[in-house]
């Protein structure tokens, strides 16, 4: 397993056994989904993060982090293709 992505905290010692099974469930779904994105050449940031560590603990809907990761993706294309324009200009 990859190093890139640490876990989100210890499971809470005071959930039932099958809230135990979501979170460990949320957290490899959000481990994996951001080890992809590192894939891609783009390192998550500390939102992204942040974002993915409420959905681990049931804070926000999968949905709402990959939304988070979405709009760093974007802004990154938008920040690197001004670089690109500004470098060609000189």
């Amino acid at each position: 397993m990859s190093t890139i992505f640490t876990p989100f905290g210890s499971i809470p010692d005071d959930l039932p056994a099958d809230q135990r099974a979501h979170w460990q469930r949320r957290q490899l779904t959000a481990r994996n989904t951001l080890e992809i994105q590192a894939l891609t050449g783009t390192e998550a940031n500390a939102d992204t993060i942040a974002s993915f560590r409420r959905y681990v603990q049931g804070e926000i809907p999968l949905s709402q982090a990959i939304e988070q990761a979405r709009e760093q993706l974007a802004q990154e294309h938008v920040t690197f293709r001004q670089y690109l324009n500004r470098r060609n200009i000189i």
